[in-house]
Parts: structure tokens; C-alpha cells; sequence
């Protein structure tokens, strides 16, 4: 017989939130909303009714779990959650809340409370925390001591309001420099116009009338993306044209010839001071634009979805958006150093190495802790420096086979241009910052994974190193064995076959935040100097390759060649003299039936 499912209790004031989230409960046939409730005097009243229920059943609680939101009494929820604990001790609790306050959600872990999700969280992330937490488990989103330190998740909250006028400004700059080309090519042509005809009035009255009002539209254009760009002295009055009488922009100008309309030199410099300034501020904020745009998307789903293992699948997805939120916080401290330790660039490539080493070590010791112990055989040891241990195995593996880090710390500090796909892109142009997003959550990505490793190496199947980090669904040791061996599968595969190809193809695997999880993605980039050091199998791997590539397209025309062939002899020679053989016996039993027949009559 199959285990009956799960029976939730869901408290909420808002109708429509407890309709979505029972119908999206519904496809799970593991889990029942037995009741959603608007008051807490109705869910008492159904927990007293359920308890007479479940006297003469083997199910000793009323309900396997409660999910509740804070509403707009947020102490009387808590004051409700502690009558609860006293009464009914059994039964999990999950606040399922819009609201963040540190200091509530502390309050609530004091009082017992077993998990904490945002509203808004996915529903296929939702469902395992419901499973863990009706078991016996706990989980919340921010640990005790995670709220007590000031997590980063508060830099979106702090920074959210800035961060929109940072995007605002960068999704209007390419529009802005559009505007600005035409404006020059404009100016251009009528100034070919004039020196034409050397008169301005031999100039046909219809390019007269077309030429102005094309100007005239481009200017309107421009003043109104401008209104789009945030606060900055590029936007100001001084820079930018007003809407006159008869809305055409003037320029707020002391100098009557910057308005002039055949000046082309001067709106040049105009524009080219406005894309200067522009530039500036987006160079300035182009750090703090791509960590706001990593922290959005932490707060989404970080399911692999990649099809390659990594270390970090074996972890919560609790602890896994701590990791990752903690290594980001790192990466920033580290960039901060470098900038007051007035590193040069030439000098960063050197330094890269032991740069993100360090990295790696600060992270092991801000999510492990300094001095988090085990206990094995009666013996307390700290488990930190065992991982340490690892630090060459793990440089060799992991750390020095992440890509353009050297490129990526160059455009961050100093707004070094990204090559892509063999053209410069300069800072703050939407190429360079999609790939310098898609750089940074590789690193962070890899980086997490390089913590984990050493844990797996050493301390696998220690139960209090599962219980605090693990998945459930890898708790047990054959689980974990398997999950180990696909890992070194990946490694073995990826050092003979998979590096060996990416080199001959002139190409990196990333791994990136997208909107289902992590997702992969290839680049293009130059590996010539790595492909000239191969050697043993891998340079193997690219001569068969490369002797794959010479040979297939000839194979595969001398192989539909004969297979065309051998169609025509089967269709057109054999098929026909079948049919003929077939034909004349036919035509000889017909005719020997005739034969019959008449020799009857």
C-alpha cells in the first residue's frame, strides 16, 4: 500500500493566495490541503475536531504540517505560533510570508517554529521544503546566524531604487548614441548640400523641407530619451534641449552658434561631452549593475539543469544560496582590496593564480566556520584545515581551469574593453556586460564548487555533515557512492575528451544563472597556445578529431554514393526483372486456365 499523503493547513487572510496555492498543490499526490483558513480561531477550531479524529487511528497528529503567513498582524501570528507549540508540539510550522523583518523571523525560530519561505518562491522548490519540514526537518532561508550578520541578500533591498536607475541609464545609452549618429549624419549631408551649391538657396526647396523636419525629429527624439536617463550631470538643463513654443528643442546655450542650425562642429562636441559623461557614470557603477543583477537571480531556482554533476548539487538548496551569496560577498572584498592596493594591470594576470586561491580559502572559511568541529571515534577535530589540505589537488582540478578570470577582474577594476568573438566591446556596451555577467557566475559557480569538493573527499558520510548540508534525496551512503563516481566520470571525461575538444574548437563551457537554474553556455575564445601544449591522449582526442573532420564528408558521399547506387540496381534492374518473371507467370497461369476452360467446353 501506498504511504497516505501528507495533510497541510493553510492560514492565510488573502482568499485568492490560499486558492493558488492549494490548486497548485493539487498535482502532488503526496500532499493534501485538508482546509485553507482566513482566522486562527477557525484553524484551532479544525485541529480540536481532527484530534477526536485521530484518537482511534494510528496517526497521532491532527495535521502533518501548517504553513502561515504573517498578515498584518504579524504579532498576533507569533502569539498564535507559541499557543500552538504549547498545545499541539507535534505538528511542523511554516511561515510562508512577504514579510523579511530580521527581528520577527528571529522571534519565530525562538518560539519553535520549523521553516521559512518568501512568498514568491517556486512551487517546485516549495514542495521539497514542505516534504523536509513535515518530516521533522528544518529550514529556513536565512540561517540564525546569517540574520545576526547582516546577509548580503540585503544588499538588493538596500541598493534596489539605485540599481534601476543604473539599468535605466544602460538600456537608454545605445538608443541615445543611435539618435546621436543620425543627428551627425544629418548635419553631414547638409553640409555636402551647401558646399554643393555654394549657396544655401540653390538647395532644392523638397531636401530643404526633408532636412529640416529629419533634424527637427531627431533633436525631439533626443530630448526625450534623455528624460529616460537617471539623475546625472549628463541630463541636466545645461546638456540637454528644452521643448520651445513650437516644440523644437533649444539648446540652453550661451553661445548662439551651438544653436545654430547649419553649426555641425558644435553639435558634435555637444554630443560627444554628453557620451563622454554618460560613459563616465556607467564605467563608475558597472561592478555594482552586474552583483545587483547576480543577487536577483540567487533569489530564483539554482537547480542544475545542465546535464553535467556538480559538487554543489549535493547541497540543500538553502545552503547552496548561502554559498553562493557568501562567495559573491568575498569576490566583492577581494575586488575592493585589489582597487586600494592599487594593483596595475600588467600585474594582475601574475597575480590571478594566488588571487583566487585566496578566494577559495576565505570562502571555506566563512561558510564552514573558522572553527566548526566533527566527532569521530570520541575525538573532536576542527575540519577546516583538513579541507585546506586539498589546496594544490584543488588548484590543479578546478581553480586553474576557470576561464578569463584575468579578463574579468581587468574589465571590473579597470574597464578593460572584453574580446568577443574576436571584436572589442567597450565597458557598458550590452555585449561586454552579458558576457562579464556570464564570467562572474562561472567563477562563483566553480569557486562553490571547489569548497565542496574537499567535504565530499573527506568527511562524505559523516551523518552530521549530512544532516546539515546534504539533500535529502542523497542521504543515504549508497546514494552519496554514486553520486561520487559520477563525478569522477566527469572529471576523467572531461581531462581526456570534453577539454581536449572544447581547445580544438576554440571554446569555454560556462556555467550561469538562468531563469530554470544553472544552465550551460559555450563562448568563443582563442586557444591556440594551450592546443600546441597537448599531448598523450588528449592530443589524440584532436587528431581524431581533426582526421574525423577530413574524412567523414568524403565517406559520407562514397557512402551515399553507393547507396544511391545499389537503390538503382535494386529498384530499376533487379525490382524490374521481378516484375517481369512475375508478369510472364502470371500471364502462363492465365493462360493455361484458359486453355482449361475451353478444353472443358
Amino acid at each position: 500500500m501506498s504511504p497516505s499523503p501528507l495533510q497541510l493547513l493553510i492560514i492565510d487572510d488573502d482568499p485568492i493566495f490560499r486558492i493558488g496555492l492549494r490548486t497548485a498543490l493539487e498535482p502532488f499526490s503526496d500532499l493534501e490541503v485538508i482546509a485553507d483558513l482566513e482566522s486562527q480561531d477557525a484553524a484551532l477550531q479544525v485541529l480540536v475536531s481532527r484530534r477526536q479524529i485521530t484518537i482511534n487511528t494510528t496517526n497521532q497528529k491532527p495535521v502533518d504540517l501548517m504553513i502561515l503567513e504573517f498578515g498584518l498582524n504579524p504579532d498576533s501570528i507569533l502569539n498564535f505560533c507559541q499557543e500552538l507549540k504549547k498545545q499541539y508540539p507535534e505538528i511542523p510550522l511554516i511561515l510562508l510570508t512577504a514579510i523579511q523583518n530580521k527581528s520577527l523571523l528571529l522571534t519565530a525560530q525562538k518560539i519553535g517554529v520549523e521553516g521559512y519561505c518568501p512568498k514568491g518562491i517556486p512551487v517546485i522548490e516549495l514542495v521539497p521544503i514542505i516534504r523536509r519540514v513535515a518530516t521533522g526537518e528544518r529550514y529556513w532561508l536565512e540561517s540564525l546566524a546569517s540574520l545576526n550578520r547582516e546577509p548580503v541578500s540585503e544588499i538588493l533591498s538596500q541598493k534596489t531604487g539605485l540599481f534601476f536607475n543604473k539599468i535605466r541609464g544602460f538600456l537608454v545609452q545605445p538608443g541615445l548614441r543611435q539618435i546621436e549618429q543620425a543627428i551627425a549624419e544629418v548635419n553631414q549631408e547638409i553640409q555636402q548640400n551647401l558646399a554643393e551649391f555654394n549657396q544655401p538657396d540653390k538647395i532644392t526647396i523638397i531636401n530643404q523641407f526633408i532636412l529640416t523636419g529629419k533634424r527637427r525629429e531627431l533633436l525631439v527624439a533626443r530630448w526625450l530619451v534623455s528624460q529616460l536617463l537617471p539623475d546625472s550631470p549628463a541630463s541636466t538643463p545645461e546638456n540637454y534641449p528644452t521643448i520651445s513654443s513650437d516644440n523644437v528643442p533649444v539648446f540652453n546655450s550661451s553661445n548662439p552658434e551651438a544653436d545654430n542650425f547649419n553649426s555641425q562642429e558644435a553639435l558634435v562636441i555637444n554630443s560627444n561631452s554628453i557620451n563622454v559623461q554618460n560613459s563616465a557614470i556607467i564605467l563608475s557603477d558597472l561592478q555594482s549593475i552586474l552583483f545587483d543583477k547576480t543577487v536577483m537571480k540567487l533569489q530564483s531556482g539554482l537547480i542544475n539543469v545542465t546535464g553535467i554533476p556538480l559538487e554543489i548539487d549535493i547541497l540543500r538548496l538553502s545552503k547552496k544560496r548561502e554559498l553562493l551569496y557568501i562567495l559573491l560577498k568575498q569576490l566583492e572584498s577581494l575586488l575592493d582590496e585589489l582597487i586600494l592596493s592599487d594593483v596595475q594591470p600588467e600585474q594582475l594576470s601574475e597575480k590571478v593564480s594566488d588571487l583566487v586561491q585566496d578566494f577559495w580559502k576565505s570562502a571555506i572559511l566563512d561558510f564552514f566556520g573558522k572553527y566548526y568541529t566533527l566527532n569521530a571515534n570520541n575525538l573532536d577535530f576542527e575540519i577546516v584545515p583538513i579541507l585546506l589540505k586539498d589546496a594544490n589537488l584543488i588548484q590543479r582540478d578546478i581553480l586553474s581551469k576557470i576561464p578569463l578570470i584575468s579578463e574579468l577582474f581587468e574589465h571590473l577594476l579597470f574597464q578593460t574593453p572584453l574580446t568577443i568573438d574576436n571584436l572589442s566591446c567597450p565597458a557598458g556596451s550590452l555585449e561586454a556586460m552579458q558576457r562579464s555577467e556570464a564570467l562572474l557566475q562561472n567563477l562563483l559557480i566553480q569557486v562553490a564548487n571547489a569548497v565542496i569538493q574537499p567535504l565530499l573527499n573527506y568527511f562524505s558520510d559523516y551523518e552530521e555533515v549530512k544532516l546539515k548540508f546534504y539533500d535529502r534525496r542523497l542521504l543515504s551512503t549508497r546514494e552519496i557512492e554514486k553520486f561520487r563516481n559520477n563525478l569522477s566520470w566527469r572529471y576523467r571525461l572531461s581531462q581526456y575528451v570534453a577539454e581536449p575538444k572544447a581547445i580544438f574548437e576554440s571554446s569555454y563551457l560556462l556555467f550561469i544563472l538562468g531563469e530554470r537554474g544553472i544552465q550551460k553556455q559555450v563562448i568563443y575564445s582563442p586557444r591556440r597556445e594551450e592546443l600546441e601544449k597537448l599531448k598523450g591522449i588528449p592530443l589524440a582526442v584532436t587528431l581524431l578529431l581533426e582526421t574525423r573532420d577530413a574524412v567523414a564528408p568524403r565517406l559520407r558521399s562514397a557512402v551515399a554514393f553507393l547507396g544511391s547506387g545499389i537503390i538503382y540496381i535494386l529498384t530499376n534492374v533487379v525490382g524490374r526483372g521481378l516484375g517481369l518473371i512475375g508478369k510472364g507467370i502470371l500471364q502462363g497461369i492465365g493462360t493455361s486456365f484458359q486453355d482449361n476452360k475451353m478444353g472443358k467446353k
